[in-house]
């Protein structure tokens, strides 16, 4: 086996863990991009080099049929595949099926109910808001509870909050994190921390737009207390209003605004998508471009 084929898993698992755990001095807009982008990545080289490896070692077994496999899925020399990697890469790849699609369909199945719902109010005491996605049948889902704890001007923070994660779309970044974390179970912290960006990139949008950082803080402070303990927590799929970490949230609200990271920002990310896209991708089939005659 090439040494190659893992260079993927080698250059973005590692990263992934420890943006997982590390803050990025950025605006959460910028932060949130590269947190997908490293998710996204990392995803997809751990499945792809799952599936190389095990189709690899079906190759193995059955020489036969690997002739009419395309060449580019074989590795390109005539060393067997030792069972040692070839099915812990097979049950892998297995895992990574069924949690993707678990985590699609519970995603489908959460977003589906939330847009019948959104076409009134939540029957609910508890104080919620979700940013349901959909452009004729998406909005804001608000629960009973929550238009009755809050007053005009605090409702307007919900609104506003909630149509910024409607804006940005921040439906599928969430979608990603969850996906990371479902096949990757050890990198769930990364989703956590996407989902978190995800929030704060929501209250620096509503906070620009009302003018008010306080009146934002004390808003989502007043919600999640009224929640608690765990009573506002949602879906997991969709962006909601107090779901992540609100003590954190409150006290940067209460702080200066983030700077705008208008350069670092977006060079940032163009690292982190040169390093785990691209070059990941290349590295898949290296050995196979260049020939070398590696193990």
């Amino acid at each position: 086996m090439n040494p190659f084929t893992f260079l993927p898993v080698a250059a973005t698992l590692p990263l992934a863990f420890a943006l997982g755990r590390a803050r990025l001095p950025l605006h959460p807009a910028w932060t949130a991009r590269i947190l997908a982008t490293v998710a996204a990545t990392a995803t997809v080289s751990a499945v792809g080099t799952a599936l190389f490896v095990a189709v690899n070692y079906a190759a193995t077994l059955a020489p036969d049929a690997a002739d009419r496999l395309p060449e580019w899925m074989l590795f390109g020399d005539d060393e067997p595949v030792p069972a040692v990697a070839g099915v812990p890469a097979l049950l892998a790849f297995g895992y990574a099926c069924a949690a993707a699609s678990w985590v699609v369909l519970r995603s489908a199945v959460t977003t589906r109910r939330a847009r019948r719902l959104s076409r009134g109010v939540l029957d609910s005491d508890v104080p919620v808001a979700f940013a349901v996605p959909g452009r004729r049948d998406g909005g804001v889902l608000v629960s009973r509870g929550l238009l009755g704890l809050l007053d005009g001007r605090e409702l307007a923070v919900v609104f506003r909050h909630e149509e910024s994660h409607l804006r940005h779309a921040h439906h599928r970044y969430l979608l990603v994190g969850a996906l990371i974390g479902g096949i990757v179970p050890p990198l769930r912290p990364l989703g956590a921390r996407l989902r978190l960006a995800l929030e704060r990139w929501a209250d620096e949008d509503t906070a620009t737009a009302t003018g008010d950082r306080v009146l934002v803080a004390r808003t989502i402070a007043k919600v999640a207390l009224a929640s608690a303990p765990g009573g506002g927590r949602g879906p997991g799929v969709l962006p909601g209003f107090t779901e992540s970490q609100t003590v954190e949230r409150v006290r940067a609200l209460l702080g200066a605004p983030p700077p705008a990271t208008a350069v670092t920002g977006p060079v940032a990310l163009l690292g982190s998508g040169l390093t785990t896209g691209p070059l990941a991708a290349a590295a898949l089939q290296l050995d196979q471009a260049l020939g070398l005659p590696f193990l």
